[in-house]
């Protein structure tokens, strides 16, 4: 009796053991890289609107491959920008200045077919529902006239300059990806920071060119009191 017992335990063992490792080797093929490329945030451009500071930024390779089939699934998708304007100097550690956080949210209606965008900041926020694709990612992916300090803070004898990063964060507690992640750690990604050229305030409010990035374009329809000093 004693030895059917243990037979048994030892079985029940067994077919616990192959149940974990078969739900393990289950995952490793369901879970799959999400990012295929490197995102980049690109073309910083800065400039003034009334009396505050504002940026432009534009997040590259940041939603394509799994990330979009996960969006299309009904998965909400969150990338958040880190936005710091930093002052220069020359026998210290730079020093922050101010700082806003924006967060880009997309969530597809299922029901209704549609995608809902949110952005959230410091004197940002606004919804916009759409039913285009490429709508709502190049919304997802554009930081467009985003506050970041008024313009009284801003000493015209000192450079300053604005460095951005962005994260992206899927909601891992919405269903079925609260069960498909539970053993799985699920690695979000984050690009480095991409900063301007050193600036400065421009007491004569004349034309300038403003800072951007290597990726830079041209036109930002930002009011140009900004001075770059490009290296």
């Amino acid at each position: 009796m004693n030895l059917f017992i243990s037979i048994k335990k030892k079985t029940a063992y067994k077919g616990f053991v192959g149940l974990i490792a078969l739900t393990w080797l289950s995952l490793s093929f369901l879970v799959v890289p999400v990012v295929s490329a490197n995102p980049e945030v690109a073309n910083i451009g800065v400039g003034t609107k009334g009396n505050y500071i504002v940026m432009d930024a534009i997040l590259t390779e940041g939603i394509e491959g799994k990330i979009l089939e996960a969006i299309e699934s009904g998965v909400p998708m969150t990338i958040t920008f880190q936005i710091e304007l930093r002052k220069q100097s020359s026998f210290w550690v730079d020093s922050l200045v101010r700082a806003n956080t924006v967060s880009h949210t997309v969530h597809f209606d299922s029901l209704k077919k549609v995608y809902r965008f949110s952005e959230m900041g410091k004197h940002v926020k606004r919804t916009i529902i759409t039913r285009k694709k490429d709508r709502y990612q190049k919304l997802m992916q554009t930081l467009k006239n985003i506050p970041i300090a008024p313009t009284y803070q801003l000493d015209p004898g000192e450079k300053y300059y604005v460095r951005v990063k962005a994260d992206l964060e899927m909601d891992r507690f919405w269903f079925p990806f609260n069960y498909l992640f539970f053993f799985v750690p699920f690695n979000d990604y984050e690009t480095s920071w991409s900063q301007t050229s050193p600036l400065a305030l421009n007491t004569e409010q004349a034309p300038s060119t403003e800072a951007f990035n290597k990726n830079s374009e041209e036109g930002r329809g930002l009011n140009n009191v900004i001075r770059s000093f490009n290296k």
